[in-house]
């Protein structure tokens, strides 16, 4: 059974933006979410020393004193296996694939589709919610998979191209491919 959206813990935004921030605050308020919101790392670090423990983590990746990176380190340091979100506009798939495999839950270039971040929030805090790692693990799966099938089709589906792409060698490209079922 999936909880309400205001059942659950809040969301801690990170966003200098500021356009940016207050537009996903405010969507993300008007789907029934709690959000606190900072612009900068240190921002982020002072709610979470004062008691904040978010549901979720979504951050930008590129911040004014630090970077997203930073952010998540922070939270999965303090709250081990906190779903963390990342943005933006500067990263490669390779360093999107790097930050998965560390444990981030996914992330979302821009510009991205507000429905694609509500959606991975979602997701996020019913599966985070239960406290239950299996459904966490597959979920950080899902973000895996989704970035090599997005890999592949940008790469048009060459193997070595999108190996390379993905800073891997090609049977572990294989392997993953094996293991998600992802075929063309």
């Amino acid at each position: 059974m999936s909880r309400k959206p205001d059942d659950l813990r809040p969301i801690l935004l990170v966003e200098d933006d500021e356009l940016m921030r207050v537009s996903l605050e405010d969507r993300l308020l008007l789907e029934g979410f709690r959000v606190h919101s900072a612009a900068t790392v240190d921002g982020a670090r002072l709610l979470l020393q004062h008691g904040v423990h978010p549901g979720v983590v979504i951050t930008d990746v590129r911040l004014p004193d630090g970077n997203g990176a930073q952010v998540f380190e922070m939270c999965r340091t303090r709250y081990p296996g906190l779903p963390v979100i990342l943005m933006t506009a500067y990263v490669s798939v390779a360093d999107a694939v790097r930050l998965v495999k560390a444990g981030a839950l996914d992330y979302l270039e821009k510009p991205f589709k507000l429905e694609d971040l509500i959606e991975t929030v979602r997701l996020a805090v019913e599966d985070h919610s239960g406290s239950d790692d299996k459904g966490l693990r597959g979920s950080v799966g899902n973000a895996e998979r989704n970035a090599i099938v997005e890999a592949l089709e940008r790469c048009d589906w060459a193997i070595s191209r999108t190996a390379e792409h993905l800073g891997i060698s090609r049977k572990s490209l294989w392997e993953k491919m094996r293991r998600y079922q992802i075929e063309r």
